[in-house]
């Protein structure tokens, strides 16, 4: 960040006017979402927001609605930075409207493994592809006056222990990967980072000065604030000596008090290690006009001196802004991942054809939108492939008999029940929160609050009334419940603390004394305890969770925040009979013309907060598509994950649409494509195995959860470079995506040569022709090979690594020339000091010779080699 010379005189002045404990205060939050002020000095908050899949506002769950874009996955299978950018713009002006200075994404860690609980926000297993990806959503974000942050600075690629987990990665891997994706991003000056939680080979990330010091500040530049992630300050003096600027969220734990006494004990300078951290904090307040008098009136000032910036002032207030053009951009991104694995002669889909449909699965009529954690948002609307596909096909043709099957139950746990609970007296859905002081419940309400749902998530500091923070309290969630249907219902209840449900007063489910841990509440909450009861339709029950605000029995943790928060979630399902709808799922693909069979998984299954231990779809599904496809040749299979999963039955479908989870539009982003209104162009981001065993993460994810140890052990082999160094087949290979039309990619060669610096570059120039009859776009993608100095210094090599693509779209019968570009970039490999050769002193090389680069449209299907001279 540049400012101009007024601008640094104003923040060096607000630097020698603070005290101690004033900058020690400053460089931790004030609450959940925003910093520290000092009123005496004109320092105001600065306003943070999460996340990757929309701005979220201050609340966690229930908040002001957004637009829920697509996740971070989907967006990478565009392969389209142009398009990501744009997506980008929607954020940074949405966080705006909600008064956010710094949106907290994007999340560029890697897809290690299939498993990653978190993959839903990865942009893939590339970090070229990361980079690209990131480098667009960043510009977009920051081109609206918003602050973008890079997160989780660095190899936060796992769920499991996640707070605690040791990762043992040698510098070489965590360099041309992990860290890849971050050096990359740095030329779009991101203006925060945040650190990763786990450890890095022995220290976590915000107290690694080799990580946040040496490298990003140091080596690569960085000049921005570096937090933490909420909870993950490890150390007082240990992160303020690695230079992690801010502890989130407030109030300071290890910050404030604590890191005023340490410089009082002489373990931290105030001059040396405390003043750089705010005068950083003081820059970025600047930026935002949060230093000084606001200067509202004079346009001009918007960027306070600084350049590049257009940050000006944000709205105090949550407002909401949806817009034809946030939506038509959010359906465009979200139709543009969508992967056509697998198409004969099913797809595109003609409605005038046909009589019967039947749209089978889970996910048809629930939909995942998106990922959980820090991904959840309230959006403006919602979409589902049942109503999308059922109006499009309608609209072709009116007469069309159309049926519905769910066919399987998949969630672990039973739905929330907003739909048919209200609060009492008012006939609003959701419930009403009182709190008391103790835990007795025999003292006056403090304080009441309402909830959209059966989901109580105190999260934020405004979800807890003023008086009881820090104390011992408790709390009544009540609801009346009415049913649609007579009959058994199976409940269930999962909670942090000491819970009770009853119903009209009768004790449902007593789980005060758990020690089992789920993935609820960030992995604090209690497994799902379950009963059935009988009720009856129409009648109405008084529902009633009693609820004392106690910390979870959790293995001991590093994180300082999530063991504080409190919760109960509340399920409630009619109890079906699974057989019967089973086999009514295939009688129904029996008698239709076209089956539309919509699976996948879910937030239970897949999820922040733990990983997945298996590459199935959730339960009876495999079994559900085989069925469906023995009784009836034209099936085509949506699957919805955020990562690869197994097809035992994929030489079965007709056809198959990997959906991926697509926020608000997901449902028209489904059928645009399936009746051709969009041709897919998406491209997968990640490798798909035939079994696990393939899969080069296997034999280290996610490590040893009773010793807190994980073996990177594959080291740069991850993704499509195992297969490929193993000569492994894959189910799906990495790039792989097909079209409604075909494509001629001719006149293929290089011009020019690759210099050992940034300003001499090779060009590989083609000509991409639409050879079919409609419009569509092809992704074409160079790879490049290794060093042969990298065998030969006893390193693993990748056979070739992905260097540059480029999307072209073309209608029928166009070409057009495109050049790629090659730079030294595409040829470096970093010589590990710890295993380098006396004589060799640079630990970055690009080595001279002749390369072979493999020009195709994905990493197995190579149309030309063709030769590159790095000189």
């Amino acid at each position: 960040m540049t400012f101009s010379e007024d601008c640094q005189i104003k923040i060096n002045q607000t630097l020698q006017d603070l005290t101690l404990e004033e900058k020690c205060t400053l460089l931790s939050g004030k609450n959940m979402w925003e910093t520290a002020e000092i009123e005496r000095l004109g320092i105001r908050s600065l306003k943070t927001s999460d996340g990757p899949a929309g701005v979220r506002g201050s609340k966690w769950t229930d908040g002001t609605h957004t637009t829920n874009i697509p996740c971070g996955i989907s967006l990478a299978a565009t392969f389209d930075p142009s398009l990501v950018e744009r997506v980008g713009n929607i954020l940074g002006s949405e966080a705006r409207s909600k008064g956010a200075h710094v949106l907290l994404a994007p999340t560029m860690n890697l897809s290690r493994s299939p498993f990653g609980g978190r993959n839903f926000e990865n942009f893939g297993e590339d970090p070229y592809l990361t980079g690209k990806m990131t480098i667009a959503y960043i510009r977009g974000v920051q081109s609206q006056g918003v602050g973008a942050c890079m997160k989780h600075f660095v190899a936060n690629d796992m769920e499991t222990r996640r707070f605690n987990m040791d990762q043992t990665i040698d510098e070489r891997t965590l360099r041309e990967m992990y860290l890849k994706p971050f050096e990359m991003a740095l030329e779009t000056q991101p203006l925060t980072a945040m650190t990763a939680y786990p450890k890095i080979n022995g220290k976590h990330a915000d107290t690694s000065r080799f990580l946040v010091h040496d490298i990003l500040r140091k080596e690569w530049g960085y000049e921005g604030l570096v937090m933490s992630d909420w909870g993950g300050l490890n150390s007082t003096v240990e992160s303020i000596l690695a230079t992690t600027d801010l502890e989130m969220p407030g109030p300071p734990l290890r910050y404030g008090t604590a890191l005023m006494e340490a410089v009082q004990r002489g373990e931290v300078s105030e001059s040396q290690d405390v003043d750089p951290s705010v005068k950083r904090l003081l820059q970025l307040l600047t930026k935002f006009d949060c230093l000084g008098e606001p200067q509202h009136d004079d346009p001009a000032s918007r960027t306070n001196g600084a350049d590049p910036g257009v940050f000006t002032n944000v709205m105090a207030g949550e407002a909401e802004s949806d817009t034809p053009q946030s939506r038509q951009t959010t359906r465009e991104a979200a139709s543009q991942g969508i992967v056509l694995l697998k198409n004969d002669h099913v797809l595109p889909l003609d409605a005038n054809w046909i009589q019967k449909l039947a749209i089978i699965g889970p996910n048809a009529k629930n939909p995942t939108l998106g990922g959980s954690g820090s991904a959840i948002v309230n959006p403006y609307y919602t979409t589902t492939p049942h109503e999308s596909i059922t109006n499009l096909a309608k609209q072709t043709n009116p007469d069309i008999d159309i049926s519905y099957e769910q066919g399987v139950l998949t969630h672990l746990q039973p739905p929330l029940i907003g739909h048919c609970l209200t609060r009492p007296g008012s006939g609003i859905p959701g419930v009403q929160v009182d709190f008391y002081e103790g835990d007795r419940f025999d003292r006056n309400i403090v304080a009441t609050s309402n909830w959209n749902d059966s989901f109580v998530y105190l999260m934020s500091d405004g979800d807890v009334p003023r008086s009881l923070r820090g104390t011992l309290f408790s709390y009544k969630a009540n609801g009346v419940l009415r049913p649609s249907v007579t009959g058994a219902y199976d409940f269930s209840l999962s909670n942090t603390g000491k819970a009770k449900l009853y119903i009209d007063d009768e004790l449902l489910i007593d789980n005060t004394n758990w020690t089992e841990i789920s993935g609820n509440f960030m992995n604090c909450g209690s497994v799902e305890c379950f009963v059935t009861k009988v009720l009856e339709a129409g009648k109405t029950y008084n529902l009633r969770v009693d609820n004392i605000v106690v910390p979870p029995p959790t293995k001991p943790h590093d994180n300082t925040l999530f063991h504080k928060v409190s919760g109960v979630r509340v399920g409630m399902l009619f109890k079906h009979d699974e057989d019967t709808m089973f086999k009514n799922a295939v009688a129904a693909a029996k008698n239709a013309d076209v089956v539309v069979l919509v699976v996948g998984h879910n937030n239970d299954t897949e999820r922040e907060g733990s990983d997945r231990t298996s590459l199935s779809l959730p339960k009876r599904t495999d079994e559900l598509v085989s069925a469906v496809c023995s009784a009836n040749s034209k099936v085509i299979v949506v699957t919805q994950s955020a990562c690869a999963i197994s097809m035992p039955w994929a030489e079965e479908a007709g056809a198959i649409v990997h959906a991926w989870y697509q926020g608000q539009e997901c449902g028209n982003a489904v059928a645009d494509v399936l009746f051709g209104l969009v041709n897919p162009s998406g491209k997968l981001p990640v490798t798909f195995p035939r079994q696990i065993e393939d899969h080069g993460s296997h034999k280290w994810f996610p490590g040893d959860a009773e010793t807190d140890k994980a073996e990177f052990g594959e080291g740069v082999l991850v993704g499509y470079r195992w297969f490929d160094a193993q000569n492994t087949e894959p189910l799906w290979p990495f790039g792989f995506g097909l079209s409604y039309t075909s494509f001629s990619i001719d006149d293929i060669s290089v011009e020019g040569t690759v210099g050992g610096s940034h300003s001499k570059n090779a060009i590989i120039k083609a000509t991409v022709t639409n050879t079919g009859g409609v419009q569509g776009s092809e992704v074409v993608q160079v790879y490049a090979s290794p060093s042969s100095e990298i065998s030969a210094s006893g390193y693993a090599a990748a056979p070739k690594s992905l260097a540059c693509f480029q999307k072209v779209t073309l209608s029928p019968g166009e070409s057009k020339t495109i050049d790629l570009l090659l730079d030294a970039q595409a040829f470096r490999w970093f010589n590990d000091p710890a295993k380098a050769r006396p004589h060799e002193q640079s630990r970055w090389r690009v080595d001279k010779g002749i390369y072979t680069c493999f020009l195709g449209t994905s990493s197995r299907e190579i149309i030309r080699e063709l030769e590159v001279l790095v000189e």
